[in-house]
C-alpha cells in the first residue's frame, strides 16, 4: 500500500518564515476517513493506520499544482508518526487532493488514543506559508 504523497520541492536558497502570507488563503481541509489497524501482520498491512484528509484549494493567484501542504500538530500528542515533517503534494483532481497518511498502528490491544488538532497550510516553492485551516484527528483504539 502506498500513500502517493510526494515531497514538495522548495526552491534552492528559499528561507523558511513563521509568518503567514495574506496572499495564500487557508485551504478547505476535511478528515474523511480514519481507519485503525486490525492486527499485527505487517506483510498484509493489518497493522497499518490510515487517515484521509481532503484538501481543496480556493481559486486565486496560486494554482494547486504549484503548492505543497504542510500538516502540523498544534495541540495534543501521539506516539505515532502520522504526518511528514516537510510539505507534501498529493495527486490533484481539479482543485482538490486526497492526502492519505499511513502509520504503523498495531492491533487494537496495543493502540493508543489519538486526539490531535492539526493545522493544514499551503506552502509555495519560495517558502511562503499560507493561512492555516485546522482539522481534528480523533480515534479511540480499535476505532
Amino acid at each position: 500500500m502506498t500513500s502517493k504523497l510526494v515531497p514538495f520541492e522548495l526552491a534552492a536558497g528559499s528561507v523558511a518564515s513563521d509568518a503567514s502570507s495574506p496572499d495564500l488563503p487557508a485551504p478547505i481541509a476535511v478528515v474523511t476517513e480514519l481507519v485503525r489497524g486490525i492486527g499485527s501482520n505487517h506483510a498484509t498491512c493489518d497493522d497499518t493506520g490510515l487517515l484521509t484528509v481532503v484538501v481543496e484549494w480556493p481559486r486565486g493567484k496560486f494554482k494547486p499544482r504549484d503548492l505543497g501542504f504542510e500538516f502540523t500538530v498544534v495541540l495534543g500528542k501521539t506516539a505515532y508518526s502520522i504526518f511528514p515533517a516537510t510539505p507534501v503534494q498529493a495527486p490533484l483532481e481539479g482543485r482538490r487532493s486526497d492526502f492519505l497518511f499511513l502509520w504503523k498502528d498495531g492491533p487494537p490491544a496495543q493502540q493508543e488514543y489519538i486526539d490531535l488538532q492539526v493545522e493544514v497550510r499551503a506552502v509555495t516553492r519560495d517558502n511562503q506559508r499560507g493561512m492555516p485551516a485546522r482539522i481534528l484527528v480523533r480515534s479511540p483504539p480499535g476505532g
